[in-house]
């Protein structure tokens, strides 16, 4: 174990801009400077187990190993909080040091320059919540792994199997602040995806996904759905679920 680091905001920003000319290290180099020298970063208290974050699989078979993979970074860094997970001077560090093998097998980095510098900004650095939660290397991994770890219902590995199970329903939820910051719903929905997956996997087709977000939404508009109980809002669902969606088999 040792502590996390945070890059300097000066080191941020020269190797944003620097893109172009590190191509060459990002596609089969390293960034061993950053690591070496203390002007590129500061440490924090909260601690790392860097050693835990070499063993993240690599996609083979069409295999992503979401799953296995949140739980690996989640362990890794289980004493960040919320505000720190979405500093992008923590994940840009360790995108350049840790991360750094893993990143090149999970987003194979273009042959074209010009894409591949578009591609470098969008996995390795994480300017805003969009990155930090779907696109940066290790910050997409932490916050999928924290979403679903708030879901009291069930173990985390369940819930993360249902949340990962199709790319444009994780979307959705993430996308949405007011359905993913409401523990009592967004638990409620993963409870019901994993019903689904265990069922018929009707909820996760596209259209009736999409009609169930609707139909919460429209819910939303007059209730204050994040002050429910656990209860009412699984309630609420089984009625949109079995009088809107007329589903009796998830």
């Amino acid at each position: 174990m040792s502590k996390i680091r945070f890059l300097r905001s000066a080191a941020l920003v020269d190797l944003r801009g620097n893109i172009p000319q590190n191509l060459a290290a990002y596609r089969a180099g390293d960034f061993s400077e950053v690591c070496a020298d203390p002007a590129y970063w500061f440490e924090h208290d909260i601690e790392c187990d860097e050693a835990a974050l070499a063993a993240l699989l690599a996609p083979a078979d069409g295999k992503y190993f979401e799953v296995e993979n949140c739980g690996i970074v989640y362990g890794a860094l289980k004493d960040l909080s919320p505000y720190e997970a979405r500093d992008e001077r923590l994940w840009t560090y360790l995108s350049h040091t840790a991360l750094l093998q893993h990143a090149r097998a999970r987003w194979p980095i273009p042959d074209d320059d010009d894409a591949a510098a578009k591609h470098i900004a969008k996995h390795f650095f994480a300017r805003d919540k969009r990155q930090v939660e779907r696109d940066n290397v290790g910050s997409r991994l932490w916050w999928m792994a924290h979403l679903c770890a708030r879901v009291t219902s069930m173990e985390r590995e369940r819930a993360l199997q249902a949340f990962l199970f199709r790319s444009d329903v994780r979307a959705n939820l993430v996308e949405r602040p007011t359905t993913s910051q409401c523990s009592e719903l967004f638990g409620a929905i993963v409870q019901k995806l994993a019903m689904s997956l265990e069922g018929g996997k009707h909820l996760f087709e596209r259209s009736t996904f999409r009609r169930l977000m609707m139909e919460i939404n429209s819910v939303g508009g007059y209730k204050l759905l994040d002050c429910l109980p656990a209860h009412q809002v699984e309630a609420i669902l089984d009625d949109i679920i079995g009088n809107k969606l007329k589903l009796s088999i998830l």
